[in-house]
């Protein structure tokens, strides 16, 4: 089992989720050439050994977006339709899924029972026509 979970774990550096499906892991090479695993909350570098013994888990790893990529994603797409970087944010954030965007928050935050146009009073967020809109629990 620790062997198939070795072999499964990621080759490519990046921020991932890991199978415990609890743990994000960032995995980067450092200036020696070694990999390295450092699990978000724990103090410990980890070596991809000692990961996939203490981490284990029913769950396939999944690759998360972290900044750069993001960064790297819009500056793609300004380039590709010949707009500028402030329209492709823009666009971008247009394009979410506002009711989605309000589970995300609320979930991240602990905040379930708060309601919605207090979060966003929190976070300076003008939520216009939907200010009013209750989530179903």
């Amino acid at each position: 089992m620790i062997e198939r979970a070795r072999e499964t774990a990621p080759s490519k550096p990046g921020v991932y989720k890991m199978p415990c499906g609890e743990c994000v892991v960032d995995f980067f090479i450092n200036a020696e050439g070694e990999e390295r695993w450092l699990v978000a909350g724990d103090g410990h570098s980890y070596t991809r050994e000692s990961v996939v013994v203490a981490r284990h888990g029913e769950h396939p790893w999944v690759r998360l977006y972290s900044l750069a990529d993001a960064a790297a994603e819009i500056a793609r797409l300004a380039a590709l339709g010949e707009r500028d970087l402030d329209r492709v944010v823009e666009d971008l954030i247009e394009s979410i899924d506002d009711r989605e965007v309000e589970i995300i928050v609320r979930e991240r935050a602990g905040m379930r029972d708060v309601p919605l146009a207090d979060v966003a009073d929190r976070f300076g967020v003008e939520l216009g026509d939907e200010r009013d809109r209750t989530p179903d629990a």
